[in-house]
């Protein structure tokens, strides 16, 4: 027994001077030259280059603490930046017993000039993949990963000083550059305070981030409060609530208001294609569900707009899909320029080809296209048109791999309705579009009924437009676009503001009686135009009143806006003071220039000719337009009259004995 004391007493003997030993040679020992080692571990781990090219020291105690300079972290091979982080001084304190069982509990860590550069390449790969192609590597990052808030080591106080951070993404053109100014926290009901500022995509970006302390974000079993205010140039941005498992995003419960001048500029910091708009103030709901990210309740205004509904964004597939049903009770028709490409703020608001134009020459956003897909439901119950305020408009959007469907469209006027259907494929090299769209039974009385025009406007239109074109801009379309273009308004009449517009001689030279203030009556205006690569071309262009026919031939070139229009009429039976002089039209579309010419008078008081030969070419207009039995009933006879020129020319109602168009130029 003596012996086995003795054996013992040694034995513990030893271990304290090992112990001892130990501790002598911890304290004395040069951390510095334990730094290439250090670096190569971390190397390897990372399987990026890791260096720390300072000071490193370590103090013994309760708790420990760590003193290292000059750290650096490779980037990946592709980036043109060779630096991915980069600390200047770290100083922690770490406790040691927890050590002990395996866990990790900072006092402190102060974060002295940190920089880190985020950023992924041309084809989305990203420079914080360390695994590389090995799937063990994939494995050992995924493991170290928190699955929960208890994961989190322990940090009761955090500072962070002169930090900097950039993130970049060439395939969303977002840049962030932001300095990291300060980040305190403490125990107790200490919050978390974080600052930035810097540059956005080339805007000043500034945020600002409220937490719950980093304990209380670790051990709290309640929802973790947050709230973040952010602004990137005009686009302010305000988040307030809780998040039930932050680690995980799950139970997400946050506010959220968001505002600034221009709903586009949105794109770059959420990825969610819009087009240009007037200043805009939204407020929301923001959940998360798995991959699903929901804005519900969201109300607000887009310029004089009201907008309402939910939409969802799901970031689990290859692009974001983007889902929503949205209200507007008043919809102001100018909100929506720019899904035409024109601005809501004017012709000055968006680029022409040449200053004299009004065609947008807005570029097709082809990448905004994309980068998303999306499936929205949009309705307008109350449009408030600049002349008029409409009805209801509908339209359901389905964006998928670059190629948006809008089908179906509808809009309702005057009782009537514009619908059908538009395509705009961005998915090819060159943008294309295609458009057919009808227009049926709008009553232009009910159309004007709230304005002053009530009482002196009337008719029934219907039509359809059929247009097909390919460009990277607007104009680039509408000036190679093909199609058809065609409008029926029977027994109308036009209001005496309108006419008071023009010049009263030019309308006397085209033999149009007026009475005073009183509107203008006409039986039916026919318009049938066709459109080969961007040059509108008039098939048949008719004015039928009592006393006159107006026809016009000639283009619009929607290739440079120019106007080249003859308009003459002929009166359906002899006319004293009607001279018959044709009227020339043109200039520009933002400029038309409405002339005669007395060298092309016809005799003064002739009669015109056999309606059935100047209406020939509205024989085929009929299945075009298809103005209804009922519904356009003079317009429908007088285009049927043009099938039969023989039964028109013998009719008591033609006039039968004036000079034909071509030889009008001749007096008599």
């Amino acid at each position: 027994m003596a012996v086995l004391k003795w054996i013992g007493l040694g034995l513990l003997g030893l271990v304290v001077v090992i112990a001892a030993g130990v501790g002598i040679a911890l304290a004395v020992f040069d951390w510095n030259d334990a730094r290439g080692f250090i670096a190569r571990q971390a190397t390897k781990a990372l399987n990026r280059e890791v260096a720390i090219d300072g000071d490193f020291k370590v103090k013994l105690g309760d708790p420990i603490r760590i003193h290292v300079e000059g750290v650096r972290v490779a980037n990946a091979d592709w980036s043109d930046e060779k630096t991915m982080a980069a600390l200047k001084v770290l100083d922690a304190q770490l406790r040691l017993w927890p050590l002990l069982r395996g866990n990790y509990e900072f006092p402190e860590i102060r974060l002295s000039a940190p920089k880190l550069v985020l950023e992924k390449n041309k084809d989305g790969e990203p420079n914080w993949n360390f695994g590389g192609p090995d799937p063990r590597k994939e494995v050992a990052k995924e493991s170290v990963k928190p699955d929960k808030r208890g994961d989190i080591p322990i940090i009761e106080a955090l500072a962070i000083e002169d930090g900097r951070v950039r993130y970049r993404d060439p395939t969303s053109k977002i840049d962030i550059d932001s300095g990291i100014n300060t980040a305190t926290g403490g125990n107790g009901d200490a919050e978390v305070h974080l600052d930035g500022n810097g540059n956005f995509a080339g805007k000043p970006f500034t945020l600002l981030v409220e937490g719950g302390s980093l304990q209380y974000l670790r051990d709290n079993p309640k929802p973790y409060p947050i709230k973040v205010e952010t602004a990137v140039g005009k686009t302010k941005g305000k988040i307030e609530g809780s998040i039930a498992e932050p680690v995980k995003l799950e139970g997400v419960d946050l506010s959220v208001a968001l505002s600034g001048d221009d709903l586009s500029d949105v794109f770059p910091i959420l990825g969610i294609p819009t087009p240009k708009t007037r200043p805009y103030s939204l407020t929301g709901h923001l959940g998360r569900d798995g991959t699903v990210w929901r804005f519900d309740g969201m109300k607000g205004k887009v310029g004089e707009s009201d907008l309402s509904g939910v939409v969802a964004v799901d970031t689990g597939g290859e692009r974001p899909k983007i889902t929503g049903d949205l209200t507007s009770k008043k919809l102001a028709a100018i909100d929506m320029a720019g899904f035409i490409g024109a601005s809501p703020e004017g012709k000055g608001d968006y680029p022409t080809k040449k200053a004299d134009r009004i065609i947008p020459a807005t570029k097709v956003p082809v990448e905004k296209l994309r980068n998303a897909d999306m499936d929205v439901k949009f309705r307008g119950e109350h449009v408030e048109a600049p002349f008029s305020p409409l009805d209801d408009l509908t339209a359901h959007i389905v964006l998928a791999n670059g190629k948006m469907t809008i089908d179906p469209m509808s809009l309702g006027m005057g009782g009537g309705k514009i619908a059908g259907t538009t395509v705009l494929d961005g998915s090819q090299k060159v943008p294309a579009l295609r458009s057919n769209l009808e227009v049926r039974q709008v009553r232009l009385a009910q159309l004007f009924r709230e304005t002053r025009f009530a009482q002196e406007m009337g008719g029934t239109a219907s039509g359809r437009i059929q247009l097909t074109g390919r460009g990277a801009t607007v104009a680039d379309i509408l000036g190679s676009s093909d199609g058809k273009l065609g409008v029926a308004v029977d027994g109308g009449k036009i209001t005496s503001y309108a006419i008071k517009g023009l010049k009263t001689n030019i309308l006397e030279t085209l033999g149009i009686v007026l009475s005073g203030d009183k509107p203008l009556p006409f039986n039916c205006l026919v318009a049938n135009l066709s459109v080969d690569k961007g040059v509108v071309k008039s098939e048949a262009l008719v004015l039928d009143t009592p006393e006159t026919l107006v026809t016009a031939d000639g283009t619009i070139n929607l290739r440079n806006e120019a106007l080249d229009l003859n308009v003459l009429g002929r009166a359906k039976k002899p006319q004293v003071f009607a001279t018959h002089v044709p009227v020339h039209v043109r200039g520009t579309l933002g400029d038309p220039d409405i002339g005669v010419n007395a060298t092309e008078s016809t005799a003064r008081g002739a009669a015109a000719v056999a309606l059935g030969v100047l209406l020939t070419p509205l024989a085929s207009v009929l299945p075009f337009l298809d103005p209804g039995s009922n519904e356009q009933p003079q317009c429908g006879q007088l285009i049927r009259d043009a099938r039969s020129p023989s039964k028109t020319n013998n009719s008591s109602g033609s006039a039968g004995a004036a000079t034909p168009r071509g030889e009008s130029g001749k007096s008599q």
